[in-house]
This record gives C-alpha cells, sequence and structure tokens, in this order.
C-alpha cells in the first residue's frame, strides 16, 4: 500500500537582515527582509518609518545609498506596494524597499497613503505623480500631487487589478476600428 500523503508543508523561516536591513535595525527602524530582487538586498518598511530611513540611507557615509533610481507601484493580490529603488555611486551597490500597505487596511472608496519623499529627493516628484495615476498610490505631503500620463478627469487607476478598460473608438471590438 503507497500513500500519496504530502507531509504539512513548514513555514518558511524568515529571511536574516542583509546589510542595509542590519543597518537600519541599528538605528532602530524595523524592516522585514524579502526574497531579493535579481540579486539585490530587498527589504519592507512601514510607511511612517519611509522618510527617515531614506534620509538615513542617503546621508550615512557607511551606505550612501544617493541615487533614487525609479519609485513605481505595485497592486499586487494583498498589497498595494510603493517601491523605491535606491544605488550607491560611492559604493557600487543597491537596494530595493518597498512599502507594503494590506488591501484591508485601505478604507472602501480611499486610496492607499504613502508619505511622499519629493521634498527630499526632487527626482520622486514625477514618479509619485505616475504612481499615483496609474497605481492609485496617494502620496502624503506632496506639494502637486495629480495626474500626469492620463486626463486630469479620467476615471480609475489603470495597473490597478479592479480596473476596467472603458470602451472607446480603439478598443470597441469593431472589425473597423483600429486594433
Amino acid at each position: 500500500m503507497t500513500h500519496d500523503a504530502k507531509p504539512p508543508a513548514q513555514p518558511e523561516a524568515p529571511l536574516e537582515p542583509g546589510q542595509y536591513g542590519q543597518f537600519l535595525k541599528e538605528h532602530g527602524i524595523a524592516t522585514t527582509r524579502l526574497a531579493d530582487s535579481c540579486g539585490i538586498e530587498t527589504i519592507a518598511i512601514q510607511a511612517e518609518h519611509l522618510p527617515s530611513a531614506l534620509k538615513l540611507l542617503r546621508n550615512s557615509q557607511e551606505v550612501k545609498l544617493d541615487l533614487l533610481i525609479t519609485v513605481s507601484g505595485v497592486d499586487n493580490n494583498e498589497t498595494f506596494d510603493s517601491v523605491y529603488h535606491l544605488w550607491s555611486y560611492s559604493h557600487n551597490n543597491e537596494l530595493v524597499l518597498k512599502v507594503m500597505i494590506k488591501k484591508t487596511d485601505v478604507p472602501e472608496g480611499k486610496l492607499p497613503m504613502v508619505p511622499s519623499i519629493s521634498n527630499f529627493w526632487s527626482a520622486a516628484n514625477w514618479h509619485e505623480r505616475e504612481t499615483y495615476d496609474l497605481v492609485g498610490i496617494r502620496y502624503s505631503g506632496h506639494p502637486y500631487l495629480r495626474r500626469i500620463l492620463n486626463p486630469w478627469d479620467w476615471e480609475g487607476h489603470p495597473l490597478r487589478r479592479d480596473y476596467k478598460q472603458p470602451v472607446d473608438g480603439l478598443n470597441d471590438k469593431n472589425p473597423h476600428s483600429f486594433r
């Protein structure tokens, strides 16, 4: 008699902090190590700690992550993620930092909120506007948070999982349309 039953799955052990997670921990900022992104250390941080963590990572001579490469957003199954890619010219190193907002923590009809870093990194201004426009993450404290790619009166956020494409002349499934 053979048994095809699989043993219960063991929960994965939490990942040990990497260089940057350990650095932030030593300075009183809690992080969670995530699976590396293409070999790059990836950590999650609570939204309220984002500005102080980024200032520390940028200004510390020890790590000196002095270039903000991009800010982007992702609508995952359970979370809305604001994703920051940082680079150090001095140390030739990179970090991916995420603020993950649980969808269950976002009130119905509201957008997830993350503190803006545009007053600290001017390049974040346009990146945060694009993420707001396409994914619907609001950046509190942003000096001029408005749509940047879609018209000002556009309904919804096109990269959200719940987005419904409006019907127009280009996507109406009409055989004479341009698609």
